[in-house]
């Protein structure tokens, strides 16, 4: 009942707003027209005004009076534009009334370019503006508006002066009607509520549209199609009867043109926005933008252009706006047949309804104002029939939204209800193993039987490998809830991960009496993640366990295409002990993680058999390691545990935790612990020959783990000091956080012991391969001395042992002291003092100087607090910087030259500036010689700059101009031992 008074309402409201768009008067029912310039309506009967439509006298290019009017004058179509060529002309119109035409008459006018005044029989009527045969002296003004009058005689001569300069159409553009005033004014005041009504309809779709985008700010297409209807409104107010004027006759004409033909174009590029945002597979976002180009070029250059400048090209704009509504509707209509649209068939239906409404809309109103037909019902029902549907379409989407907002929240239900019974299963699950194995620790307590001890030691230890996976499946179930979760899927030997799996559960299956034939091919291998694929096997093993014993299991895998049948099933040689046990709750996340990995996993009951078949994409067949590579590796790993103890510092907060780490590295490291940052810090600090460190990202106290991280990296590069940090969770952002801070690696707790060996093995590796890396370019670097370096100084020396004995043997040890320290720097490790790199700078400059002689000074300057035997640098990281000083800053210099070392402490690092006053280099040489791709760029810079990066995270910067010397520096943290 209440659907069909529903009905009934719609159908009510329906018919008053079509009584309301037709109940106006059409003067274009009227068929009688004007011929050769008279207009005879005496035959007219019962029609209470009509049209001035037909062929009136026309000059053009002159203002003709009323009575001047020649016989001969041409004659013009009215409503229709004049030649494009005029300006300015003169209408005239006899016009004979009919007798029931009694009393006072109306003109209604409502489109004349652009000013213009209108007389009857000789008197002025009307003035519009100013009229002028010139563009300067003409006032251009278009309202719409009536004029009323009483007729002196039966016959009425009608002329109108009209001049434009503005629009590409001038003249009489649209009708204008002429009857009985009374009615007329009837009429008018019909025409203008109609508008007003439909301007309020659309300012309050507007206002419901953009409160909802407010509310849910997530809907994007709700702001758009709330300000398509506003600039609707404003459209209807600026054109048709032009409300705007009748309200505000003295808005000046240029800016209320700009406004409407501005807003007629942005109202429907944000339809189009509206519908892309509805169904965003019509078109891209480049497309979109692409075909808006036109009109928001129009837009622009209309907004700063005079008024109807461009209104040569508006015209073909409204054919294009047309074609681009025609072609959003084919393509929708396309993608609807292809099933490309994700939306319901009764949207479907309202919206291509909406759609061919708009089309109608927007295609009679593009007529309306190309052909003038001045009073367009079509344009009248689209319009009206377009508002509907779009609410409609919104109102249904609304609609299905809230029935699968329901179906969902009965799903979530469904979940839920499935997440406690998970729960429950996984909680009975871990509560068995964890008091089993409370009461094996209190057992072992009270045994004095060792060999009894190492059993209940041994089913302790599967108890808590069983508790780990099920911690696991607890786990993954609750980021597979949450949408943060990720299948790492890789090619995964099947067999050796069954069998892994049947050893842990062996002490089950041998109480049980359940043997175990598996007939899995070793070169089988499969798609999967193997972690994920234990704890699927391990579900299944232990709901196979729990229903059968004394039994027979046969593990099978066969492949079926592109896919790989695992089978396991007992053989029915005896009653399964729980029949009626539901699987359903404890396979949960087992059929969760099979699907993650692309697979499926079916549970039947074969006449008293159990079967479980899973599913899962095949990857390659190939030979798996073999028992003498494994035999390789484990003597590899007991040659590498005879070497000498490194030292490795753990840094948590967990004691117990820590603990229990040292006792998993106390074979491979001499384990060190500290609870806080600072005492990690303190204790690197006192002993700086620490391998490696294993840090907790989350250290509580004053410095937390990242501080401190950035601490230990402004002593130690990544090469010198190994760091593992143990994170809790693989948010990028933080992993991202840890690497920038100067991590090495890192560990997701908890992990095997087997994975953090394997980590700190990962680590010790390629700091080893760095190391050998960095002896290697030491060794191509001592082969970099240039052979004319050595021959000229070799030469100098010579020539001083005829002449200056003393001088050459001087000359001689600082050459032997200098070639010394180059041959021994490798064996000497990566880093030397400060004190004996400047002795290397001074015998290196000593030889150069025998060649340069008085050209060349050098001097340096120490800061009083840097004791310079203590302090450690990168070797030769400054005679390579002395020497380009000297070959290139100097040596192309005419005159005497100076090379300046400063070294300074500023805050924790060491500052060193290398400044010469040579030639100078501009600022694209510097740039190429950071970027490394200078001509002149030595192999010695180069090494410089990378290991000021690498062995010392510093920083390195070129000051130079052409003329005025290059000054090198250097910033690095200071870093102190030994001399």
């Amino acid at each position: 009942m209440k659907k069909w008074i529903g009905c009934l309402g719609a159908i009510c409201a329906l018919i008053a707003i079509l009584y309301m768009i037709f109940s106006d008067q059409d003067t274009g029912a009227v068929k009688i027209k004007a011929v050769n310039g008279v207009l005879d309506l005496r035959e007219l009967k019962e029609t209470s005004f009509v049209s001035l439509a037909g062929d009136w006298k026309f000059t053009g290019e002159a203002f003709v009076a009323p009575t001047d009017f020649s016989s001969e004058a041409e004659h013009l179509p009215v409503p229709g534009p004049w030649a494009s060529e005029v300006e300015w002309g003169s209408y005239q119109l006899m016009v004979y009334l009919p007798d029931h035409w009694s009393g006072e008459i109306g003109l209604r006018v409502r489109n004349i370019w652009s000013a213009h005044t209108i007389y009857v029989d000789g008197v002025a009527l009307s003035k519009i503006g100013a009229v002028a045969a010139t563009k300067q002296a003409t006032t251009p003004d278009n309202p719409s508006y009536e004029a009323y009058f009483k007729p002196d005689s039966r016959q009425l001569l009608i002329t109108i002066h009209a001049s434009n300069f503005y629009n590409t159409r001038g003249g009489i553009v649209l009708p204008i009607d002429f009857g009985d005033a009374e009615l007329m004014k009837e009429d008018v005041q019909r025409d203008l509520s109609l508008e007003w009504t439909a301007t309020l309809c659309l300012l309050l779709f507007s206002m419901f549209h953009m409160t909802i985008y407010l509310l849910r700010t997530k809907d994007e297409a709700f702001l758009y199609s709330g300000l398509h209807f506003l600039l609707l409104a404003l459209v209807i107010v600026l054109r048709g009867e032009r409300l705007f004027i009748r309200e505000f006759p003295s808005f000046p004409f240029e800016l209320y043109f700009r406004l409407q033909d501005t807003f007629t174009f942005l109202a429907s590029i944000l339809l189009i926005v509206f519908i892309v945002k509805m169904i965003p597979s019509i078109m891209s976002r480049k497309t979109m933008y692409l075909l808006f180009l036109p009109i928001l070029a129009y837009a622009f250059f209309n907004a700063v252009l005079p008024a109807r400048t461009l209104s040569v090209t508006q015209y073909p704009l409204f054919y294009y706006n047309d074609g681009l509504i025609l072609g959003i509707i084919i393509r929708i209509f396309y993608l609807t047949l292809k099933k490309r649209i994700n939306i319901r068939r009764n949207e479907a239906i309202i919206l291509m309804s909406m759609l061919l409404f708009l089309a109608v809309f927007a295609i009679s109103a593009s007529s309306d104002n190309l052909f003038f037909t001045g009073r367009n019902y079509m344009n009248r029902i689209g319009l009206i029939g377009f508002v509907m549907t779009m609410n409609v379409f919104l109102g249904i989407r609304l609609m299905n939204r809230a029935e699968e907002s329901e179906q969902l929240s009965t799903r979530l239900q469904k979940a839920n209800d499935a997440k406690d019974a998970f729960l429950k299963v996984t909680t009975q699950d871990l509560q068995r193993p964890l008091h089993d194995a409370i009461h094996l620790v209190g057992a072992m307590n009270r045994e004095p039987d060792r060999e009894k001890q190492g059993q209940q030691l041994y089913l302790a230890e599967q108890l808590m490998g069983n508790m780990v996976y099920l911690l696991r499946d607890l786990h993954d179930f609750t980021r597979l809830r949450f949408d943060d979760y990720a299948i790492q899927l890789k090619s995964t030997n099947l067999r050796m991960v069954m069998l892994h799996v049947i050893q842990l559960m062996q002490f089950t299956f041998t109480n049980k009496k359940i043997a175990i034939h598996e007939q899995i091919p070793k070169q089988l291998y499969v798609w999967a993640d193997e972690q994920r694929l234990t704890q699927v096997f391990i579900r299944i093993m232990t709901e196979i366990s729990h229903d059968i014993a004394e039994d027979q299991l046969t593990i099978e895998a066969i492949q079926v295409g592109t896919d790989i049948l695992l089978k396991v099933t007992s053989t029915g040689e005896s009653t399964p002990v729980n029949r009626d046990r539901p699987h359903s709750s404890g396979l949960m996340m087992t059929e969760e993680l099979v699907q993650q990995m692309n697979g499926s996993i079916a549970y039947e009951r074969l006449q008293g058999r159990i079967r479980f078949t899973v599913t899962l994409a095949f990857s390659e067949c190939k030979e798996p390691v073999t028992t003498a590579e494994y035999e390789y590796n484990l003597e590899s790993a007991a040659h590498a545990e005879d070497r000498d103890l490194g030292t490795l510092l753990i840094v948590d907060d967990d004691a117990m935790h820590a603990e229990v780490m040292r006792d998993m590295l106390g074979d491979a490291y001499r384990v060190r612990i500290a609870y806080t940052a600072q005492e990690a810090l303190d204790y690197y600090r006192n002993h700086p020959k620490i391998a490696m460190m294993i840090m907790d990202d989350i250290i509580p106290g004053d410095m937390n783990s990242l501080e401190l991280l950035q601490q230990i990296r402004n002593q130690a590069s990544v090469m010198d000091l190994p760091v593992l940090m143990m994170i809790s969770s693989e948010y990028p952002r933080h992993i991202e956080m840890i690497f920038a801070a100067g991590a090495n690696d890192y560990l997701l707790k908890p992990f095997s012991k087997e994975t953090l060996m394997a980590r700190l093995n990962a680590a010790e590796q390629t700091k080893q391969s760095m190391q050998k890396a960095i002896e290697y370019e030491m060794a191509f670097l001592q082969t970099q001395i240039k052979p004319h370096f050595l021959y000229n100084a070799l030469s100098n020396i010579i020539a001083f042992c005829y002449t200056d004995g003393e001088r050459a043997a001087y000359l001689l040890t600082m050459l032997s002291s200098f070639l010394r320290y180059i041959f021994e720097t490798s064996r000497d490790g990566q880093f030397s003092t400060l004190q004996k790199e400047l002795e290397i700078i001074d015998a290196y400059v000593e030889v150069e100087k025998a060649r340069f002689g008085e050209r060349l000074t050098f001097a340096y300057d120490i800061d009083p607090s840097i004791a310079a035997e203590h302090v450690l640098i990168p070797s030769l990281l400054l005679q390579p910087l002395v020497e380009n000083a000297i070959r290139h800053g100097l040596f192309d210099k005419e005159g005497p030259g100076h090379v300046q070392v400063t070294v300074s402490l500023q805050g924790s690092c060491l500052n060193i500036r290398v400044a010469d006053d040579g030639v100078g280099m501009s600022a694209l040489q510097c740039a190429q010689l950071m970027g490394g791709t200078a001509a002149h760029a030595g192999i010695g810079f180069t090494n410089v700059r990378r290991r000021v990066h690498d062995l010392s995270q510093g920083s390195l910067e070129i000051d130079s101009s052409p003329g005025n010397g290059t000054t090198i520096q250097i910033m690095i943290p200071v870093k102190e031992g030994q001399g």
